[in-house]
């Protein structure tokens, strides 16, 4: 058997999870003095913890020994593992796992950096675990996901850069710092890291310059696809149905960003992923 593995910035939808029997790993959040793995709290209650202290939030990787008891789990009795994680440029997790890998069982461990988070690591996990119950080897789902990192892009819309500068996430998107008192900047992930692309005079210009830039980088043809959203599913869901009547999505679903990216993005924010497939049938996987 092979088991599918992640982490808790996939976001994963509970329902898609427990059916394609996916396992995450939590990240962890630190709100003043207090850490907590991201998926133990809401994000009403973490942005109304975070709006009462003064200090940035920190977030961390799992530990490898928290991966080193999964994969002894999941490889007993001789099983493998495809473990696909957040992009290296934002997190430690993918080397930890690799690490844990390499004392567990290197041979029927297969790591991947997604170079993506939240919506683009969502929709790679999705089509992996798709691929997998579909009879693909390890080796094979593992070369999907490599090719669909080459190939995917990811366009988002954030209230303000404020968090991001907090964080030290940013990029290219430091240049519109001063400049975004009554814009919308547009991030991208470039290269496994988040730049900034353009700024936006209105929240729904801006949301209609998130489906025209990722339209440019992905073309007319079939697409997987995923949006996602913090605090604002009525955007999501308009965002949603536009996204469907304007592309032939072949996999599609939304998902809700938790804390660990969320801290570094704050409430408002908004995102579509989106890879040409990859497969001749075009049924997805």
């Amino acid at each position: 058997m092979i088991h599918l593995v992640t982490d808790t910035t996939a976001y994963l939808p509970p329902e898609i999870a427990k059916k394609l029997k996916i396992r995450a790993v939590p990240l962890k959040v630190t709100i003043g003095d207090t850490g907590i793995d991201e998926n133990q709290i809401a994000l009403e209650d973490f942005y109304t913890r975070l709006a009462q202290v003064e200090t940035t939030p920190r977030t961390s990787q799992p530990s490898p020994g928290e991966f080193m008891v999964l994969y002894e789990e999941l490889t007993r009795g001789g099983d493998e593992v495809l473990s696909v994680h957040i992009s290296s440029g934002l997190s430690g997790t993918s080397l930890v796992a690799e690490m844990a890998a390499q004392q567990v069982a290197p041979d029927r461990i297969t790591v991947v950096d997604s170079r993506s988070a939240t919506c683009g690591l969502a929709m790679m996990v999705r089509v992996a675990a798709k691929a997998l119950s579909a009879g693909a080897s390890r080796e094979d789902a593992a070369a999907l996901v490599r090719q669909m990192t080459q190939r995917y892009t990811g366009v988002f819309l954030v209230e303000t850069l404020d968090y991001l500068a907090r964080g030290g996430r940013i990029n290219g998107a430091a240049r519109f710092l001063g400049t975004v008192l009554h814009l919308h900047p547009l991030l991208y992930m470039n290269d496994g890291k988040i730049d900034g692309l353009g700024l936006a005079r209105t929240r729904k210009r801006g949301l209609q310059q998130v489906l025209d830039e990722v339209e440019k980088r992905v073309g007319q043809g079939p697409i997987y696809a995923c949006v996602t959203h913090i605090l604002c599913p009525e955007d999501a869901q308009a965002l949603a149905e536009q996204i469907q009547g304007r592309f032939q999505c072949v996999d599609f679903f939304v998902n809700e960003t938790g804390p660990a990216i969320g801290s570094h993005v704050g409430p408002g924010f908004i995102g579509f992923a989106a890879c040409p497939v990859l497969l001749d049938d075009r049924g997805g996987v």
